[in-house]
């Protein structure tokens, strides 16, 4: 959470509060007294939480990548003084096509129902019949993220919404600290090779 009414703070660190929060639970399991502080002090809303597993099942992408960012939203939505949401989704989101265009293309399947059948289906039916799901997708990251935009499209009511497409993101230079990452996907494998 960035709070804009401590600007004077010579340090970016100091101008963050960690909010704890789970994108699996109703309400994003973000206790009453956050609630209140996110809906009452945010003006942007950064969203770039999410699994990045290239090989997730898909019912867990789903809740992380997906159903997070529908929860993420409905807060969202009730924050009196925001002013932007910025959802970091990424450029293969819609790798299938051969020229991508700055829109929100329809997605692979319906969310919402992909919801459902994940709700009560087996976990060895899902992974059964992932790859059928998935089509020319590569994966469940780059699946669920061309899900995940035709969501805020068709979610974002008034809020005012960019979506960020990234190539790749790599480690940091120096916040929390020189090269951290908490992951070995892209560049930073070869790098710690």
């Amino acid at each position: 959470v960035f709070d804009r009414v401590r600007e004077d703070c010579p340090n970016f660190h100091e101008k963050i509060k960690p909010i704890n929060a789970e994108l699996t639970q109703p309400k994003l399991a973000i206790s009453a007294e956050d609630e209140e502080e996110l809906l009452t002090r945010v003006n942007i809303v950064f969203h770039c939480a999410a699994t990045v597993r290239f090989d997730e099942p898909l019912k867990r992408a789903l809740q992380l990548n997906v159903l997070g960012t529908q929860r993420l939203l409905e807060l969202a939505r009730q924050m009196q003084n925001l002013e932007a949401f910025i959802h970091i989704s990424t450029a293969y989101a819609n790798c299938v096509r051969k020229c991508i265009d700055e829109i929100i293309y329809p997605p692979p399947a319906e969310p919402k129902r992909l919801f459902d059948l994940v709700e009560w289906l087996d976990e060895s039916i899902i992974e059964d019949i992932t790859p059928k799901l998935l089509g020319d997708w590569p994966n469940t990251y780059t699946y669920t993220k061309a899900l995940s935009e035709y969501l805020i499209q068709q979610e974002k009511g008034n809020l005012n919404i960019a979506i960020i497409r990234p190539s790749i993101v790599g480690a940091s230079w120096h916040e929390p600290f020189p090269g951290w990452i908490d992951n070995f996907n892209g560049t930073s494998g070869i790098f710690i090779a």
